[in-house]
């Protein structure tokens, strides 16, 4: 059996941290229910999904690697176009991987490890204590145990093994994985040798293998194997399955018309040509698989032992060969992974020459070779071919060249947006090594739904070429994640960059809440949908900046958020993209800014306080207009503090009137219509005498105001066409124009903003001692006010979510 070499790491299936989706195109998880799905008869043969429909081969390179990687590796796995890695890999390492290349895990289906941690119904477990609860169980869990890697071996015909198999499973994807390793895949063999070897009735060894006496037989196991696999394709939907050896499970017509085949995308054929050695059995694991006299090919192999151990071994090895090759005729991808080292240029030659000229005598792509060491904790490449190399026997005919002639790489590495929308990349292309050629670039298999085209086809790479991909969603396309693969190809190279795509879709309005304390923003979605308990659906990486003071939103989704340092800046993020961090410098240089909004044009107004959030003055308060997405102002005005009126903080846009708060308690009236000017100054005195931390906004002619009244938070509603009139630069009393005040639910009100069906959404910032309706926790609020309990004396909140921030400040409302 070929486990020669191989470090069993059964799997460590932790918590749910992500759902990756995808379209029918896109080799990634894609409609999984997250049960797991046992029907065999609801499960179907398909095409690898690792071949386009032409046939040919979405991948062209691997790697094997079971540690979590450092940057260096993580940079040479991100250039492979497939990997399979451990579970313990952690989701930022994950998703650097997959931007060009599919992410694969680990899974033993036929082993339990006794120190690995499982999930059984949600809760984990390691597997001793798994063991220890089952293994009294009718019908058995447990055939034997394995020696070599302590593990036990698993009674696939028990459907309640099968279905914890596919629990973990299910658990694994639910991470984001592309697809499942299924190793152990050859422990039917086991049962085979146990079968020639006597009865079932009988304890069968062998070396530290063991099998129970009242063990099923073979064909029942490789049928249990057989159905295993088929069940674990009905959990992973859409996602990849890469079974490792088996190959008496493979073959339909090995397999009374149903073998793996069909259910697997893939099939690894490992120590095919080259093997390792273990110099004995006290040697150093930490040493011996990182030395290159340690390998061999099988040839050197045979050639050491007896005619009649070389023959059985040669048959059993070209058996497995034929096999392999019968799978790969039929439209199978095979992974040939051997063992090596880098100095072993002899052993290197012999497996790359094994699969190059496998695929020219069958004209056919898909047959992958890679080498690793004996642990995998290493991640090789073939060599160039050198005269040294092709002197060396065996390597006469080798010609592997690497000519790396350009580099290509995405800004943002990954897209996100809502379907009916579009979303654009930039392809960045640097030529290496001097090249002065041309790459061309053009589109894989595009996912139903989506568009794309790319703004040049063929470029000269330089310091600074780029392209831009365009990509346009339909409406009707699902919420998953999606493959997008672009092909750039120069006289030396040709490689397939993938850049992932999440499309969303949400229903009703999204909430968008700025929290300075955290400097994030969370993103609540399908707004008439929130309980108490909902977790936001997107969110800034803490401390993406300084202090997110504000929130904004266009038309087109696009969120806009200000950061209030000396310094500040707004940054674009994209529709849907805070989860990715992907934001776009909009302005920076800007003193303590604070409010910002986009008005019907979609045109960008920002408010520059001039002061700290101390209140000491810093610069002349400014506000500016920014057009077009540009990064320099279109239209500003200074607001003249001589007069007295303060430091401005948020504003409020409706039509060609703007609206300003100040920390001295007013509201400043401009109308922006052409030349900005001071059309009105007005105060609250006996209503909302504290404006400070509060906010503004409009809605069908009333400005509502948030702040506090002798020191008791409330939310008013000023009837606008009843203000009095202006009086120059003075303030007026507009206490006659209120026509609402609330005050339940309120502490610290510092974000207000309607959404579409009229409901009020409220920011409360923080608690503070002799406020009522303290929050003792301290942690800031998102409440709601129903349209219908506007119209009442007496609104109350008919939502409140915690926000687990001291200060959350700004909100925005709308379709994202």
């Amino acid at each position: 059996m070929a486990r020669a070499g191989r470090q069993l790491l059964i799997v460590t299936a932790l918590v749910s941290l992500a759902s990756c989706a995808s379209g029918p195109s896109s080799p990634v998880v894609q409609n999984k229910s997250g049960a797991a799905i046992l029907n065999n008869q609801s499960v179907t043969k398909a095409p690898s999904r690792l071949r386009y429909s032409d046939g040919s081969s979405k991948v062209a390179s691997f790697a094997t690697y079971y540690r979590v990687p450092d940057n260096t590796t993580l940079t040479a796995l991100g250039q492979k176009d497939f990997n399979i890695v451990q579970p313990d890999i952690t989701v930022d390492q994950l998703s650097a991987i997959q931007n060009i290349s599919y992410g694969a895990v680990y899974l033993a289906i036929g082993e339990l490890g006794n120190n690995n941690t499982y999930y059984e119904n949600g809760v984990a477990k390691t597997g001793q204590s798994i063991y220890d609860a089952h293994k009294n169980d009718s019908p058995k869990w447990f055939l034997g145990v394995n020696g070599n890697f302590g593990a036990y071996i698993l009674n696939l015909t028990n459907p309640a093994v099968r279905a914890f198999v596919a629990q973990q499973a299910d658990a694994l994807l639910d991470r984001g994985f592309d697809g499942l390793f299924l190793d152990t895949a050859d422990d039917a063999e086991f049962f085979s040798n146990a079968d020639l070897a006597g009865s079932t009735s009988q304890v069968y060894v062998e070396g530290a293998v063991s099998l129970e006496a009242g063990r099923p037989d073979y064909p029942t196991m490789r049928r249990a194997y057989i159905d295993t696999i088929k069940a674990l394709r009905g959990v992973a939907g859409n996602a990849l399955l890469v079974q490792n050896g088996g190959f008496d499970l493979l073959l339909d017509r090995q397999n009374t018309g149903d073998g793996t085949q069909g259910y697997v995308d893939a099939v690894m054929h490992e120590v095919a040509i080259t093997k390792s050695n273990k110099p004995g059995p006290t040697a150093d694991d930490a040493v011996w698989p990182f030395q290159p006299e340690n390998y061999e090919t099988w040839e050197q192999y045979y050639a050491r032992q007896t005619p009649t151990d070389a023959a059985r071994d040669r048959a059993y090895r070209t058996n497995r060969d034929a096999l392999a090759l019968d799978y790969f005729q039929d439209g199978g991808v095979v992974f040939q992974q051997d063992f090596g080292h880098p100095q072993n240029y002899a052993v290197q030659c012999a497996s790359y020459l094994y699969a190059k000229n496998l695929r020219a005598s069958q004209q056919k792509d898909g047959w992958i070779a890679a080498y690793s060491d004996a642990a995998f904790n290493r991640v090789y490449d073939y060599a160039d071919s050198t005269p040294q190399i092709r002197a060396i026997p065996g390597c006469e005919t080798y010609d592997k060249v690497t000519a790396p002639d350009f580099t290509t790489t995405f800004a943002p590495p990954s897209l996100n947006t809502g379907v009916g929308r579009s979303a654009t990349a930039t392809l960045n292309i640097a030529a290496v090594g001097g090249y002065t050629g041309k790459v061309n670039l053009s589109l894989g298999n595009l996912p139903a739904g989506i568009t794309a085209s790319l703004s040049q086809t063929q470029v000269t790479p330089g310091a600074q070429t780029q392209v831009t991909l365009t990509l346009n969603v339909a409406a009707s396309v699902a919420a998953n994640t999606y493959i997008i693969p672009v092909r750039a190809q120069s006289q030396g190279e040709s490689t397939r960059y993938d850049l992932r795509l999440k499309a969303w879709k949400t229903d009703g309005d999204s909430v968008f809440v700025a929290q300075a304390g955290l400097g994030k923003v969370l993103a609540f979605d399908g707004s008439a949908s929130l309980t108490s308990s909902t977790a936001p659906a997107r969110s800034l990486p803490t401390a993406s900046v300084q202090q997110a003071w504000n929130v904004a939103l266009d038309s087109a989704g696009n969120q806009y958020v200000v950061d209030n340092v000396a310094a500040g800046k707004v940054t674009r993020f994209p529709s849907y993209s805070l989860n990715s961090g992907a934001g776009v410098a909009q302005v920076s240089n800007l003193s303590y800014p604070t409010g910002l909004a986009v008005d019907a044009q979609n045109r960008l107004w920002v408010v520059q306080s001039g002061s700290t959030p101390g209140g000491a003055a810093v610069t002349t308060p400014h506000v500016g207009r920014y057009d077009n997405a540009a990064a320099t102002e279109s239209l500003g005005f200074n607001v003249d503090r001589s007069l007295g009126l303060g430091f401005p903080q948020m504003l409020a846009l409706d039509g060609s009137t703007l609206w300003l708060n100040t920390n001295f308690g007013l509201i400043l009236k401009y109308d922006v219509s052409a030349t900005p000017t001071l059309s009105g100054v007005y105060s609250f005195p006996g209503k909302l005498n504290d404006l400070g931390g509060g906010t503004l906004t409009v809605q069908n002619g009333t400005l509502w105001i948030s702040g506090k009244n002798a020191g008791v938070s409330s939310v008013m509603g000023v009837n606008i066409a009843a203000l009095p009139p202006a009086n120059g630069p003075f303030s007026v009393n507009g206490d006659a124009a209120v026509s609402k005040t609330i005050i339940s639910g309120l502490y610290d009100p510092a974000g207000l903003a309607f959404d579409s069906a009229g409901n009020l959404w409220v920011v409360n910032k923080t608690g503070a001692v002799g406020v009522t309706e303290i929050n003792s926790d301290d942690p800031g609020s998102l409440i709601r006010f129903p349209a219908a309990s506007l119209a009442t004396a007496t609104p109350a909140p008919n939502l409140n979510i915690g926000l687990g921030s001291r200060y959350p400040v700004g909100l925005a409302v709308g379709k994202p």
